[in-house]
């Protein structure tokens, strides 16, 4: 489906990112790849050598960066078909530990601003595909990682309107909200990794490849594994109050 379109992927450096983006290119899909290692993008694109790639180099966390994105692949003359949010960070500190609102930045802000730069020309040509990289964490507030949580609450109940709003101008939004993930970020999330936390990882290529056939289906939101479509369902019919105490005690660690 995606061979021969053009997919611009945020956070490609490492991760679900880069797994999305070998994936794409071995069925032929074109690349623009976006992070902020300029060395790390380079080696990635020496790799797929069979599809054209570019290469971006933006730190999300700036506002003018989306912007700056939409402009280069403009003057590039690339037709961007699919945008692929996965840029985001978080990590495992009380609210009132360390500065928090360059995670929205990034999380939020910076999803928001590429969604709107690019699905107006989707629009135009009537087709297009945005997957937006939220995570389980989404369905739990979480005492420890609070901000992290509500930022990826917010990119599901967006792309959840969004997959409504834009479908009848063509366009397929779908969050994809996998759990824990074997990737750079769950070791800089937190400070040590918990062992039962650990175990329940899935490998990013397999959470990429459930996201990128989510969004060939036209899926509104995958949740990528059994254990953790679990997890979401018991949310549906434990009372908040619980939810919240056990998603600290698990996830955040907050005591």
């Amino acid at each position: 489906m995606f061979s021969g379109k053009t997919a611009l992927i945020t956070g490609a450096s490492s991760g679900i990112g880069e797994q999305m983006a070998r994936q794409l290119a071995a069925v032929g899909c074109n690349l623009i790849l976006v992070a902020r290692r300029r060395d790390r993008l380079n080696a990635l694109a020496g790799e797929l050598v069979s599809v054209t790639v570019d290469v971006i180099t933006a730190d999300l966390a700036d506002p003018e960066a989306p912007e700056a994105v939409f402009a280069q692949t403009q003057a590039a003359g690339r037709q961007v078909d699919i945008l692929i949010n996965n840029a985001g960070f978080g990590f495992q500190k009380p609210l009132l530990a360390v500065d928090q609102l360059g995670m929205v930045d990034v999380n939020v802000r910076s999803l928001l601003a590429m969604t709107q730069l690019f699905a107006v020309p989707m629009v135009q040509r009537g087709q297009g595909w945005v997957l937006n990289v939220s995570s389980v964490s989404a369905w739990f507030p979480i005492p420890g990682m609070a901000t992290y949580a509500a930022s990826k609450a917010c990119v599901l109940h967006l792309s959840r309107a969004l997959h409504e709003e834009l479908k009848p101008a063509g366009i397929v939004v779908t969050a994809l909200c996998p759990g824990g993930t074997r990737t750079e970020f769950s070791s800089i999330a937190r400070d040590r990794m918990d062992p039962d936390l650990e175990k329940a990882m899935m490998p990013a290529d397999v959470v990429a490849a459930a996201g990128l056939k989510a969004l060939a289906k036209g899926k509104a939101v995958e949740v990528p594994g059994a254990l953790y479509r679990i997890m979401v369902a018991l949310v549906r019919v434990l009372p908040a109050s619980w939810v919240t105490r056990l998603a600290g005690k698990v996830m955040g660690r907050h005591h």
